[in-house]
């Protein structure tokens, strides 16, 4: 058991840090009972929710309250009075004031089981459905070294993470949750942000999966400088990165590679083109595929649909069983990319569609057309903009994959009367923070 000096000096001593911008700087004793969907648990006082980052259900803290909205608060962690067992000392030695991994403090096992518990208490209180059918969490193959992809902020050309609930930059050179190429490329990554004349924002570091080769992606501010082109072509033959890119409004600059490899299977190639999106973790990836992939239960007969399709991350797989897909994508670049991978895969049976979900689903309502399978994998915001055309669309299946609990359960909630949705299956793809997939199957009634 920690006492309660041990426990500030653990949690980075954040007593000294976090109570100075406190409204109310009266310390509080107040007990955890639940972790909201983010990065705050949730204790009562005096009835009011308070929330709290840094904590553990069950346990006692020590806070004072930092924002009063009447209703409920934001405090701020003094001490740890009576932890958790699954309380840990978190590995990373940028926390706690890194905002990036807000879960670190918690083993593995109580993320899994308090992202599944948010799942179903979200499917309940916003799709006020009691009764769920969420199946076990799938766990991540590794909680630590993951990422294949990192972005990081910049200030005043020193590169980071944002501290928790704040815009000041916490200052890096290296990710726990990074693979170790991409950490062997941050000092790249800080040299390519000192040499370039630009107003750089944020830099992102890709990598392929099976090559380790590194592409460095910084969106910078103001129009395109013919001065840049020549640092980095001097630059870039020097260092151990096979392609830089530069983008601003409008305009986009690249040298060497711009492009990485996924494999959503694993004799699947597809080529993603620096700013299309790809998931970051690429084995639990391949765990989500084959969990959309058993749930849509495609054959050779099926027609599908595959709305927010990106690269044909869930595309090209379904193709490999399916007659047909229809693949709609508003993202020029990823569409793009996708129409390569269908054919350097040499699936003729893809038909890739630029168009915003919405314009694609009215043109296929004018067709009158017909999917036996609808797959929607929207953003977080979710795909409020598809589900009246889906209805009318009426497909003997939908398979719903979603990084948001609120706004799947939004939207379940108004497919739940036409479509039976018998396994919500939650998968982990972002160990260490409150994040989550989940994909649902939905059968026509």
């Amino acid at each position: 058991m920690f006492d309660r000096f041990s426990l500030s000096v653990l949690l980075g001593s954040a007593a000294g840090r976090h109570a100075q911008p406190s409204k109310m700087t009266t310390p509080l004793r107040i007990q955890i009972d639940t972790l909201a969907y983010g990065a705050h648990g949730v204790g009562r006082l005096d009835g009011k929710a308070t929330f709290v980052r840094g904590v553990i259900p069950g346990e006692q803290v020590e806070i004072v309250v930092r924002e009063d909205h009447g209703r409920y608060a934001y405090a701020d962690l003094i001490a740890v009075l009576e932890p958790a067992a699954e309380r840990r000392h978190p590995p990373c030695p940028y926390l706690p004031r890194c905002g990036g991994c807000p879960w670190q403090h918690m083993e593995y096992e109580a993320q899994l089981a308090a992202k599944q518990r948010n799942l179903r208490e979200t499917l309940a209180r916003i799709g006020h459905w009691r009764d769920a059918p969420v199946k076990p969490i799938v766990a991540s193959a590794s909680e630590f070294q993951y990422r294949s992809r990192l972005s990081l902020r910049i200030h005043e050309r020193r590169l980071g993470f944002y501290a928790a609930g704040s815009h000041e930059l916490v200052e890096i050179d290296h990710c726990l949750l990074a693979t170790d190429a991409i950490n062997d490329a941050l000092v790249a990554a800080a040299e390519l942000v000192r040499l370039v004349p630009d107003d750089a924002r944020r830099v992102e570091v890709l990598t392929c999966e099976r090559t380790a080769a590194i592409v460095l992606v910084a969106e910078v501010e103001g129009s395109r400088n013919p001065a840049t082109s020549a640092l980095i072509d001097a630059w870039l033959p020097q260092q151990a990165v096979a392609g830089v890119v530069l983008h601003g409004r409008r305009w986009r600059q690249a040298w060497g590679r711009q492009s990485v490899s996924v494999y959503p299977e694993p004799d699947l190639e597809l080529t993603a083109t620096a700013g299309s999106f790809t998931q970051v973790n690429p084995s639990a990836n391949r765990e989500l595929v084959r969990h959309v992939l058993e749930l849509g239960e495609f054959s050779p007969q099926d027609h599908v649909l595959d709305l927010y399709a990106g690269i044909g991350n869930l595309s090209l797989p379904i193709a490999r069983r399916a007659q047909r897909v229809v693949a709609v994508e508003q993202n020029a670049l990823a569409a793009g990319d996708a129409r390569v991978n269908a054919r350097a895969a040499k699936l003729a049976n893809v038909e890739v569609h630029t168009a915003t979900t919405r314009s694609a689903l009215r043109a296929l309502s004018a067709q009158r057309a017909r999917f036996d399978v609808v797959v929607l994998d929207p953003p977080r915001s979710g795909a409020a903009e598809a589900i009246d055309a889906v209805l009318t669309l009426a497909p003997e299946r939908i398979v719903y994959v979603s990084c948001n609990p609120a706004t799947l359960a939004r939207d379940l909630a108004k497919l739940l009367p036409s479509f039976a949705f018998d396994v919500i299956q939650p998968v982990d793809l972002f160990p260490q923070t409150y994040h989550l997939e989940t994909v649902a199957r939905g059968r026509r009634r």
